[in-house]
């Protein structure tokens, strides 16, 4: 609908409060545009958006509803009246609401964006990405847009083109990394790891100050199973940014893997004077220590992460482990109390259930001994990793 300069100007203005989140002033502009055009219905659909905003959404339905009855084909009310439904949790309707608004105004990238959204939101996949990709194309410069578009073509499996789509994003907001990384993370989720290590490579030129880049690219090279460059990138991530927990707590993992046990120590000793009840750090020096023979230091730092870290199975596990090796019947009691929480933690750890059948065995418990193991046998086989399970439950039998 065209609308006279005045009116023009006074639902801009109205606008721009709405985006400042000046609610006041912009229902005083819509008053005053009201008394200059009564019979407009553009204060009536821009005061429907304001109760949306201010949640009211009844009032906000009974505008819209009062403006369709009048001008059935008013694409933005459509539209409002679209999110209402969706608000209301009234999908379909929403998803009518959406389409009425794209057939009235096809040139309207709200709409088009809003429809794609509630579609994406809905499972319904390929047609938001075609939604988002006419929404682009009426806007190709809004990262927003771009950003929603490459996600719907990600989950459709289009990965080259989503990462195409994920480029001008980049292109157009050049100040913000989390483009790239996502990139990333949906290029190595598509199994085009080369090309991911390219773009976080781009990002750690870029971005010179951020250590995100090389800790992704560490994680990405441990995968390849390289811990020396693992190791590289891990501790350029710490450079850049020295006093960021995660980054140390990656280089004391990797050190540690490396049994560069002095450079592990260190950076997980940092992370503690950082944050003295960070459990990962008090767990890391545990794993340190143990691999350095000093089990009755590893211990108490097991035990503390225990105590820092209720919910947590590994800390319970490891330490149980060094009990275990002490061999006195306190000890073996010990662990398999602390075994059958990690067990009950981490459910799906088979390292934990076959512990627990060593503790068990260990203390009598036999019978109870041999279930426990024929379930840790189980769990190898779906995890993949190296535990002589079956071969304990076959002695047990």
């Amino acid at each position: 609908m065209n609308l006279t300069p005045a009116m023009n100007a006074l639902m801009s203005q109205a606008e721009t409060y709405v985006t400042q989140r000046d609610f006041d002033r912009a229902v005083a502009i819509v008053a005053e545009a009201k008394k200059l055009e009564p019979q407009s219905l553009e204060p009536d659909v821009m005061m429907a958006s304001l109760a949306l905003h201010l949640g009211k959404l009844n009032d906000s339905k009974t505008i819209l509803d009062g403006v369709i009855q009048r001008q059935p084909k008013h694409a933005r009310a459509r539209m409002l009246r679209g999110l209402v439904h969706e608000a209301q949790e009234e999908f379909p309707d929403a998803l009518d609401a959406f389409e009425l608004a794209t057939r009235f105004a096809p040139d309207s990238m709200p709409a088009w964006f809003n429809r794609g959204r509630l579609m994406l939101k809905r499972d319904r996949t390929a047609e938001a990405a075609i939604a988002f990709e006419k929404a682009a194309d009426l806007a190709p410069d809004n990262v927003a847009v771009l950003a929603a578009w490459a996600q719907s073509l990600a989950k459709l499996g289009h990965a080259r083109r989503a990462a195409n789509v994920y480029l001008r994003c980049v292109e157009q907001n050049v100040a913000n990394p989390f483009f790239l990384v996502e990139l990333a993370d949906l290029l190595v989720n598509a199994g085009e790891r080369p090309l991911a290590e390219e773009v976080l490579a781009a990002g750690s030129r870029a971005y010179e100050s951020q250590g995100l880049f090389e800790s992704k690219l560490a994680a990405l090279a441990l995968q390849r199973s390289e811990p020396e460059t693992a190791s590289r990138h891990a501790k350029e991530a710490v450079r850049r940014q020295p006093d960021c927990v995660e980054f140390l707590l990656a280089v004391a993992a990797i050190e540690t893997m490396r049994l560069k046990l002095d450079d592990a120590r260190l950076a997980a000793e940092r992370v503690l004077k950082l944050e003295p009840t960070n459990w990962r750090a008090h767990h890391q020096l545990g794993i340190v220590f143990e691999a350095a023979k000093l089990k009755e230091k590893a211990m108490s730092f097991y035990r503390r992460a225990v105590e820092l870290a209720p919910g947590e199975w590994a800390p319970r596990n490891n330490l149980a482990v060094l009990l275990l090796e002490q061999g006195s019947l306190t000890a073996k009691h010990e662990a398999r109390a602390l075994l059958e929480e990690a067990v009950k933690l981490g459910m799906r750890e088979a390292a934990a259930h076959f512990n627990l059948a060593l503790a068990q065995l260990a203390t009598g418990q036999r019978q109870q001994a041999q279930v426990t193991a024929k379930r840790a046998a189980t769990l190898v086989v779906r995890g993949r990793v190296t535990l002589p399970a079956g071969e304990l439950a076959a002695a047990l039998a």
